[in-house]
């Protein structure tokens, strides 16, 4: 008699080899960065006094707080490499998890392939039982890589191994969100966009237990409040990563159940039905698939830009006479007033990656329809391929162009709310300033889907490239040839003196032309190429 998980072993057989390209780029980031981090500690602190001058500076300033978490040692290097990679890790980590167990579950589904595999001998439960435990293995070799490269480094094992640990357990939990979302959306864009809601509120959360006063208690009200009680660099308490390995398990379990009380394919959250005629035309049709992670996504931004403000006036208690601040924000300036509106660049540079985010995704969705077979029933309507794709193409751009403006509007009118003026004009146009970069990323991913799909993960490898070189590259003193590959690092600074575009320029011409090149390849290739 069959269990309802026969079957597990061979399927997480054949997800870790559908997968191990897709998880390499995930591996790369946290093998090399937080070496990268590690080995910036003795140029930027050539003392301890320096350390303790900066930690004191920061922990009355809520802005990095709410960005990094609290600064609570930096006297040595695995704690201030705990500072700076820690929330970001651990929101990544959570992220590379989502995607893995919706991509063997409610993505199996959507395109009939999980129908294939339960056709065999195959228990109920086994397909999620071994997409989860994919994302568990995968958020475990991040924690032991995460350890063993800072060991290497020179970091004390403990300490390290600790960190690590905080990433892969902060995997595990959201993984059993992942698995309850894949029962409750009726799609996978849907499960996926309830995941990182879920994430992004926990991120968010925990910011404010981190900056409002007596508000210590909201840390026990999201999972990387949890981990942030570990404290890899001082206390290594294992307890908070126990609580998150055990809600992970637990979630699982939630999962298992709520799948055994909804049908195949369907989601316990039930989709609209469309109009019996549909009127829409491919426009119409391309603006419903996409409005899901538009929505989400341009909220994220409009939140961001918000919070960004309003921090934004307590910066000058901690660049004052603080030069360490400098160098950590990469901008070569002198007076206060520069220095804010240096940080400012910084703020509007992560909204800008984020907005490379979105238009990614955008693009890539659409390779998505063409894998789950319905595009072979739009393009037998009398369509062009032209016709079917530029819509894709378009929106892909106008979307993060359009969430630039709000967020970066967002960002200057909050941060002029809370007593720290800004021009708003500088601010908005600063943010335009992004997007030739955004585009470029967008351009390499359409041109991707139109020339070699197969290879369409290698738009989300380059904005990864681009990402650490663009933050860290100046610290490292790195040339500037290698500096000049990243087109997030040519970007105009709006608020200097001689603001040079011809670097946006050239990031245009050159986005054009991929995009160009992409929508000629899928004119002239085989629907699922791969």
């Amino acid at each position: 008699m069959n269990s309802a998980f026969t079957g597990t072993l061979p399927l997480l057989r054949h997800a870790i080899r559908l997968d191990h390209w897709k998880l390499l780029p995930w591996f790369l980031v946290f093998g090399i960065l937080p070496v990268l981090v590690y080995s910036l500690y003795g140029s930027l602190f050539p003392s301890p006094i320096d350390a303790l001058a900066l930690q004191s500076s920061l922990s009355t300033n809520p802005a990095f707080s709410l960005l990094l978490g609290p600064a609570t040692d930096l006297s040595t290097a695995i704690g201030f490499t705990t500072w700076r990679l820690q929330m970001f890790g651990m929101f990544f980590a959570a992220l590379m998890a989502v995607l893995t167990v919706t991509r063997h579950t409610r993505a199996a589904e959507d395109s009939g392939q999980a129908e294939l595999l339960d056709s065999g001998v195959v228990g109920r439960h086994a397909r999620l039982a071994s997409a989860v435990l994919l994302a568990w293995l995968a958020s475990a070799a991040v924690g032991l890589l995460v350890g063993a490269t800072l060991t290497l480094a020179g970091a004390p094992s403990a300490s390290a191994y600790s960190l690590g640990g905080v990433l892969g357990s902060t995997g595990v939990a959201f993984a059993g969100v992942s698995a309850v979302t894949a029962q409750l959306g009726s799609a996978a864009r849907v499960a996926n966009t309830l995941a990182d809601t879920v994430l992004g509120i926990s991120y968010l959360v925990r910011g404010l237990g981190d900056t409002l006063n007596d508000a210590n208690w909201l840390l026990w009200a999201s999972p990387m409040g949890w981990a942030e009680h570990v404290r890899p660099a001082t206390d290594n308490d294992p307890r908070p990563m126990m609580l998150l390995v055990g809600v992970g398990v637990l979630l699982v379990g939630l999962a298992a159940w709520l799948s055994s009380r909804r049908d195949f394919g369907l989601g316990l959250i039930p989709t609209m039905p469309g109009p019996a005629r549909g009127r829409a035309g491919i426009w119409g049709l391309t603006s419903r698939l996409n409005r899901l992670p538009f929505w989400s996504w341009g909220v994220n931004l409009l939140v961001l830009g918000t919070v960004f403000g309003l921090v934004s006036g307590t910066l000058s208690s901690a660049f004052a006479g603080n030069p360490f601040v400098r160098q950590l924000i990469a901008f070569r300036v002198t007076t206060e007033e520069q220095l804010v509106y240096g940080f400012v660049e910084v703020l509007v540079l992560i909204l800008g990656i984020i907005g490379a985010v979105l238009g990614i995704q955008l693009a890539l969705r659409f390779y998505v329809e063409e894998e789950e077979r319905r595009s072979e029933w739009v393009l037998s309507a009398p369509l062009s391929r032209l016709r079917h794709v530029i819509p894709t193409a378009v929106l892909s751009i106008v979307a993060p162009g359009v969430g630039m403006v709000v967020c970066s509007l967002a960002l200057a009118i909050a941060s002029n709310a809370s007593g720290s003026p800004l021009e708003v004009g500088k601010v908005v146009l600063q943010g335009a300033a992004e997007l030739p970069a955004i585009w470029l990323a967008v351009a390499v991913a359409l041109a991707l889907i139109g020339l070699a799909p197969g290879l369409r993960s290698l738009a989300w490898l380059l904005l990864v490239y681009w990402l650490p070189l663009t933050f860290f590259g100046p610290i490292l003193k790195a040339p500037e040839w290698l500096m000049n590959t990243s087109p997030f690092h040519v970007v105009p600074h709006v608020f200097s003196a001689g603001t040079d575009w011809l670097p946006a320029w050239w990031t245009l011409a050159i986005a054009a032309v991929l995009v160009v090149a992409g929508l000629a390849g899928y004119r002239r290739r085989d629907l699922v190429c791969t």
